[in-house]
C-alpha cells in the first residue's frame, strides 16, 4: 500500500515559524513535521509515499530526498497550481495510485495507533475518514456524522459533531468525486468528500474507540 501526503501549499498560518521555508520542514523537537508523518506511517506498515509539492517543493525534497535515510520509497509529484485549494493536489497523484491508499497532511502529527486501527478495517465505501469527537477550535475542519456516515464536512458547516483529523483510508474511485467538484471550481479536499457523501460513499472511523492503554507505557494515553 501507498501513502498520499499532500505538502504543496504555503502555509500562511504558520509564517512566523517558517518564514520562507514550507509548512512541512518546520523542526519538531529534532524532526520537520513531515519527517514525523513519514516515519508514524512507517510504523503502521506503509513504506511508499507519493509526495505532492509546491511551494517551495526544492526544500521539501533536499530535506527528504529519495527516502532512503528512513528505510522508505518516495517519489514526488509537482503541483504547479498549488495556490488553490488541496483537493487539485490530490488529484494530481491520481495516475500514480491504482489501489486503496492512505492520504495523509504534511502537517498534521498523529499516534500511529490511529493509522493501524483505520487500516485494519473494511473499506467499503469510496472513503473512510478519522474523526475525532473534540470540540472544534478555530482553522478545524468540521463533520457532521450519522450513522457512521459523513453528512457533511467543511470548515464553516453550522452543525457537525465530529472534527476531521486528516487522515484518510481511500478507494481510488474517490479521484471522480473530485473531479466532479474541481469542474464547479470547488478545489478542496473537503469539497470532494462532502460530494462522495451525498451518494453515502464517505464513511467515518471513530478514533475515540481505540484502545487507550498504552502496554509500553504502562498508563492510560488517548489516541491524539
Amino acid at each position: 500500500m501507498k501513502a498520499l501526503i499532500i505538502a504543496a501549499g504555503e502555509g500562511k498560518r504558520l509564517k512566523e515559524l517558517s518564514k520562507d521555508e514550507p509548512k512541512p520542514v518546520i523542526n519538531l523537537l529534532g524532526l520537520s513535521l513531515i519527517e514525523r508523518v513519514i516515519l508514524t506511517t512507517k510504523q503502521a506498515g506503509v513504506d511508499e509515499f507519493i509526495i505532492v509539492i509546491g511551494y517551495r517543493g526544492d526544500k521539501i525534497k533536499s530535506k527528504i530526498g529519495t527516502g532512503e535515510k528512513y528505510n522508505v520509497k518516495i517519489d514526488y509529484v509537482q503541483n504547479n497550481e498549488w495556490q488553490k485549494g488541496n483537493g487539485i493536489s490530490v488529484l494530481k497523484a491520481k495516475k500514480f495510485l491504482k489501489d486503496n491508499f492512505v492520504l495523509l497532511m504534511a502537517d498534521h502529527i498523529f499516534d500511529v495507533r490511529i493509522l493501524r486501527e483505520l487500516l485494519n478495517q473494511d473499506l467499503k465505501k469510496y472513503v473512510s475518514l478519522a474523526i475525532d469527537r473534540s470540540k472544534p477550535i478555530l482553522g478545524d475542519t468540521k463533520v457532521l456524522v450519522k450513522e457512521g456516515l459523513i453528512i457533511s464536512i467543511g470548515k464553516k458547516i453550522k452543525k457537525s459533531n465530529c472534527i476531521d483529523t486528516g487522515i484518510f483510508f481511500c478507494s481510488p474511485k474517490i479521484f471522480s468525486y473530485l473531479e466532479k467538484t474541481a469542474k464547479k471550481g470547488k478545489t478542496e479536499l473537503a469539497d470532494g468528500i462532502a460530494e462522495a457523501a451525498k451518494n453515502n460513499d464517505a464513511k467515518i472511523f471513530d478514533i475515540t474507540g481505540i484502545e487507550s492503554y498504552e502496554s509500553k507505557m504502562r498508563k492510560e494515553i488517548a489516541p491524539w
